[in-house]
Protein backbone atom coordinates (compact mmCIF):
# COMPACT_ATOMS: atom_id res chain seq x y z
CA UNK A 1 0.00 0.00 0.00
CA UNK A 2 1.37 3.40 -1.00
CA UNK A 3 1.82 5.81 1.89
CA UNK A 4 -0.03 9.09 2.06
CA UNK A 5 2.16 12.15 1.75
CA UNK A 6 0.94 15.54 2.96
CA UNK A 7 2.53 18.63 1.46
CA UNK A 8 1.96 22.30 2.30
CA UNK A 9 2.31 24.26 -0.94
CA UNK A 10 1.49 27.64 0.61
CA UNK A 11 -0.34 28.91 3.68
CA UNK A 12 -3.64 28.38 1.82
CA UNK A 13 -2.89 25.41 -0.46
CA UNK A 14 -2.18 21.78 0.44
CA UNK A 15 -1.77 18.47 -1.34
CA UNK A 16 -2.09 14.84 -0.27
CA UNK A 17 -0.51 12.19 -2.48
CA UNK A 18 -2.03 8.67 -2.47
CA UNK A 19 -5.12 10.09 -0.78
CA UNK A 20 -7.14 6.88 -1.18
CA UNK A 21 -6.07 3.25 -0.83
CA UNK A 22 -5.05 2.13 -4.32
CA UNK A 23 -7.86 -0.42 -4.68
CA UNK A 24 -10.43 2.21 -3.70
CA UNK A 25 -9.04 4.73 -6.21
CA UNK A 26 -9.10 2.06 -8.93
CA UNK A 27 -12.71 1.18 -8.14
CA UNK A 28 -13.85 4.82 -8.27
CA UNK A 29 -11.90 5.30 -11.52
CA UNK A 30 -13.74 2.33 -13.04
CA UNK A 31 -17.08 3.87 -11.97
CA UNK A 32 -16.16 7.10 -13.78
CA UNK A 33 -15.09 5.27 -16.94
CA UNK A 34 -18.23 3.15 -17.20
CA UNK A 35 -20.59 6.05 -16.42
CA UNK A 36 -22.73 6.34 -19.57
CA UNK A 37 -22.86 9.56 -21.57
CA UNK A 38 -26.48 10.25 -20.58
CA UNK A 39 -25.39 10.43 -16.95
CA UNK A 40 -22.98 13.29 -17.68
CA UNK A 41 -24.68 16.68 -17.80
CA UNK A 42 -22.91 19.46 -19.69
CA UNK A 43 -22.69 22.55 -17.48
CA UNK A 44 -22.18 25.81 -19.38
CA UNK A 45 -21.94 29.01 -17.35
CA UNK A 46 -21.75 32.64 -18.47
CA UNK A 47 -22.00 35.64 -16.17
CA UNK A 48 -21.34 39.17 -17.43
CA UNK A 49 -21.48 40.72 -13.95
CA UNK A 50 -19.43 38.10 -12.11
CA UNK A 51 -16.14 39.98 -11.87
CA UNK A 52 -17.70 43.36 -11.16
CA UNK A 53 -18.66 42.31 -7.65
CA UNK A 54 -16.20 39.44 -7.16
CA UNK A 55 -12.70 40.69 -7.88
CA UNK A 56 -13.15 44.47 -8.17
CA UNK A 57 -9.73 44.88 -9.80
CA UNK A 58 -7.83 43.57 -6.79
CA UNK A 59 -5.02 42.55 -9.10
CA UNK A 60 -3.66 43.26 -12.56
CA UNK A 61 -3.21 39.50 -12.94
CA UNK A 62 -6.87 38.57 -12.35
CA UNK A 63 -9.86 39.33 -14.64
CA UNK A 64 -11.02 42.95 -14.89
CA UNK A 65 -14.51 44.00 -13.85
CA UNK A 66 -15.78 44.15 -17.44
CA UNK A 67 -14.72 40.59 -18.30
CA UNK A 68 -17.13 37.67 -18.54
CA UNK A 69 -16.99 34.62 -16.28
CA UNK A 70 -17.19 31.43 -18.34
CA UNK A 71 -17.17 27.74 -17.46
CA UNK A 72 -17.83 24.54 -19.36
CA UNK A 73 -17.57 21.03 -17.94
CA UNK A 74 -19.56 17.86 -17.27
CA UNK A 75 -21.11 16.85 -13.96
CA UNK A 76 -22.74 13.57 -12.90
CA UNK A 77 -25.36 13.32 -10.17
CA UNK A 78 -25.40 9.55 -10.66
CA UNK A 79 -21.78 9.32 -9.55
CA UNK A 80 -22.30 11.91 -6.84
CA UNK A 81 -24.94 9.63 -5.29
CA UNK A 82 -23.01 6.41 -5.86
CA UNK A 83 -22.93 4.62 -2.46
CA UNK A 84 -19.36 3.38 -2.90
CA UNK A 85 -18.05 6.84 -3.79
CA UNK A 86 -19.94 8.47 -0.93
CA UNK A 87 -18.73 5.96 1.64
CA UNK A 88 -15.13 6.17 0.38
CA UNK A 89 -15.12 9.96 0.75
CA UNK A 90 -16.50 9.66 4.27
CA UNK A 91 -14.08 6.93 5.33
CA UNK A 92 -10.81 8.04 3.74
CA UNK A 93 -10.97 11.71 2.69
CA UNK A 94 -12.91 13.59 5.35
CA UNK A 95 -10.65 12.36 8.20
CA UNK A 96 -7.67 13.97 6.44
CA UNK A 97 -9.01 17.43 7.25
CA UNK A 98 -8.96 16.59 10.95
CA UNK A 99 -5.57 14.87 10.77
CA UNK A 100 -3.64 17.44 8.75
CA UNK A 101 -5.59 20.71 9.10
CA UNK A 102 -7.16 20.25 12.54
CA UNK A 103 -10.49 21.22 11.01
CA UNK A 104 -13.79 19.82 12.26
CA UNK A 105 -16.21 19.32 9.39
CA UNK A 106 -19.77 20.56 9.93
CA UNK A 107 -21.11 19.65 6.51
CA UNK A 108 -19.83 18.87 3.03
CA UNK A 109 -20.91 18.45 -0.58
CA UNK A 110 -19.38 16.35 -3.34
CA UNK A 111 -19.54 16.86 -7.11
CA UNK A 112 -18.19 14.51 -9.77
CA UNK A 113 -16.69 16.14 -12.84
CA UNK A 114 -15.38 15.32 -16.29
CA UNK A 115 -13.45 17.77 -18.48
CA UNK A 116 -13.17 17.12 -22.20
CA UNK A 117 -11.84 19.16 -25.15
CA UNK A 118 -12.14 22.94 -24.51
CA UNK A 119 -13.74 22.40 -21.09
CA UNK A 120 -12.49 24.96 -18.58
CA UNK A 121 -13.37 27.22 -15.64
CA UNK A 122 -12.33 30.88 -15.43
CA UNK A 123 -11.06 32.49 -12.23
CA UNK A 124 -13.42 32.27 -9.26
CA UNK A 125 -13.61 31.86 -5.49
CA UNK A 126 -15.24 28.98 -3.59
CA UNK A 127 -15.87 30.91 -0.37
CA UNK A 128 -19.65 30.70 -0.98
CA UNK A 129 -19.49 26.90 -0.74
CA UNK A 130 -17.47 26.36 2.42
CA UNK A 131 -14.25 26.89 4.35
CA UNK A 132 -12.21 24.51 2.17
CA UNK A 133 -12.54 23.16 -1.34
CA UNK A 134 -10.71 20.04 -2.46
CA UNK A 135 -10.19 18.20 -5.74
CA UNK A 136 -9.60 14.46 -5.78
CA UNK A 137 -8.07 13.41 -9.10
CA UNK A 138 -8.55 10.19 -11.07
CA UNK A 139 -6.26 10.46 -14.08
CA UNK A 140 -3.88 7.57 -14.72
CA UNK A 141 -1.72 9.75 -16.92
CA UNK A 142 -1.77 13.51 -17.38
CA UNK A 143 0.65 15.85 -19.12
CA UNK A 144 1.15 19.54 -18.41
CA UNK A 145 0.38 20.55 -21.99
CA UNK A 146 -2.88 18.60 -22.12
CA UNK A 147 -4.47 21.52 -20.25
CA UNK A 148 -6.91 20.94 -17.40
CA UNK A 149 -4.32 22.42 -15.05
CA UNK A 150 -5.57 23.80 -11.75
CA UNK A 151 -4.15 27.29 -11.33
CA UNK A 152 -4.35 28.74 -7.82
CA UNK A 153 -3.32 32.28 -6.93
CA UNK A 154 -1.45 32.70 -3.66
CA UNK A 155 -4.04 35.23 -2.46
CA UNK A 156 -6.70 37.58 -3.80
CA UNK A 157 -3.98 39.87 -5.21
CA UNK A 158 -2.93 37.07 -7.53
CA UNK A 159 0.74 38.07 -7.69
CA UNK A 160 1.95 34.48 -7.47
CA UNK A 161 0.43 31.45 -9.15
CA UNK A 162 0.68 27.76 -8.29
CA UNK A 163 0.04 25.34 -11.17
CA UNK A 164 -1.14 21.89 -10.11
CA UNK A 165 -1.31 18.89 -12.44
CA UNK A 166 -4.32 16.57 -11.74
CA UNK A 167 -2.17 13.53 -11.03
CA UNK A 168 -3.48 10.11 -10.08
CA UNK A 169 -5.07 9.75 -6.63
CA UNK A 170 -3.95 13.20 -5.46
CA UNK A 171 -6.04 15.51 -3.29
CA UNK A 172 -5.59 19.26 -3.78
CA UNK A 173 -6.96 21.37 -0.91
CA UNK A 174 -7.59 25.14 -0.94
CA UNK A 175 -8.58 27.39 1.92
CA UNK A 176 -11.74 28.89 0.41
CA UNK A 177 -12.95 31.22 3.16
CA UNK A 178 -12.53 34.99 2.89
CA UNK A 179 -11.60 34.86 -0.81
CA UNK A 180 -8.09 33.58 -0.09
CA UNK A 181 -7.52 31.48 -3.19
CA UNK A 182 -8.85 32.57 -6.60
CA UNK A 183 -8.39 29.65 -8.96
CA UNK A 184 -9.23 28.35 -12.44
CA UNK A 185 -8.90 25.29 -14.67
CA UNK A 186 -7.16 25.76 -18.03
CA UNK A 187 -8.88 24.45 -21.20
CA UNK A 188 -8.34 20.77 -21.98
CA UNK A 189 -6.55 20.43 -25.32
CA UNK A 190 -7.77 18.41 -28.31
CA UNK A 191 -4.74 16.12 -28.13
CA UNK A 192 -5.32 15.06 -24.51
CA UNK A 193 -5.55 11.27 -24.61
CA UNK A 194 -8.30 10.98 -22.03
CA UNK A 195 -10.93 13.05 -20.20
CA UNK A 196 -9.94 14.73 -16.94
CA UNK A 197 -11.82 13.10 -14.04
CA UNK A 198 -12.13 14.58 -10.56
CA UNK A 199 -14.32 14.85 -7.49
CA UNK A 200 -14.72 18.29 -5.93
CA UNK A 201 -15.51 18.37 -2.23
CA UNK A 202 -16.75 21.53 -0.53
CA UNK A 203 -16.05 21.41 3.20
CA UNK A 204 -18.08 23.54 5.60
Amino acid sequence: MKRKKFKKISKNIFEVENALPEKVAEKIFSEFKKNDSKSWKLITQKNNAHYGHLLKNYSEFLPDEDEIYLAKFYRSDKLRNNPYIKSSIQKFILPLFKKYLKFNIKDYEIRCHKFEKNNHIRSHFDDYAGSYSANLNFNKTWKWDWGGILGIASDEKGEKLYSICPTWNSLNICLAGNKNTPHFVTPVQSFAKSPRYSITIFIK
